[in-house]
């Protein structure tokens, strides 16, 4: 599985291994195992081994909109990228949005395995090329259209992340979609404590 791509974006990397967590407006968390893509626009996590809700399949971040972002690596626990995200203007009545009004969605992406650097060295030149709003791409949004990423990257030996060097496509009639109920209880996973330094909490959402 993969995102599907919106007009102009282009995809940079997918990290593995990652498991995700936030705290929604309105109160409640969500909480799943997967992956990530980062792309020229935005980070979307895509549950796969876990969810802490069947509704509940993935998480887009758009870089836009991305406030706070902070890297953290505890002593002890694996390391972490926080910070704050909320719909993009013009998108306050979208259905898909509507777990995330009233306010900052604050979340937790965190890598069980394998370090960062290819992937900080990539992510925050493209948050800054996206939060200057330039009309046209920066220098690695561009690379990764044109298939050129692995010259512009650094690539960490320690680094799981995979580059994109050339840009995937879906396979005709295997789009796949997934309404999320927003007053719908369920019960967190059986191993929730699996999110180190971080109170758990099931995915109620009220």
């Amino acid at each position: 599985l993969f995102p599907m791509p919106e007009a102009g974006e282009a995809f940079v990397l997918k990290r593995d291994n990652i498991d995700f967590e936030c705290t929604l407006p309105r109160g409640g968390k969500l909480w799943g195992r997967g992956c990530f893509f980062l792309s020229s626009k935005r980070i979307v996590f895509v549950a796969g081994d876990k969810s802490c809700r069947q509704d509940f399949r993935s998480f887009g971040i758009p870089l836009q909109m991305l406030r706070k972002p902070k890297f953290e690596q505890p002593i002890f626990g694996p390391n972490y990228l926080t910070g704050s995200t909320k719909p993009l203007p013009g998108f306050e009545n979208d259905p898909a949005a509507a777990p995330l009004m009233g306010g900052d969605t604050v979340f937790y992406l965190t890598f069980r395995s394998g370090g960062c650097n290819t992937f900080l060295q990539l992510l925050y030149p493209l948050l800054a090329e996206v939060q200057a709003q330039r009309e046209q791409q920066g220098p690695i949004a561009q690379a990764a259209q044109e298939g050129r990423l692995n010259q512009v990257a650094y690539v960490d030996p320690s680094d799981p992340s995979v580059l994109y060097l050339s840009q995937p496509t879906a396979v005709a009639g295997s789009e796949e979609r997934t309404n999320f109920e927003i007053d719908a209880p369920s019960a967190p996973p059986a191993d929730s404590a699996g999110q180190p330094g971080r109170s758990n909490g099931n995915c109620l959402i009220s």
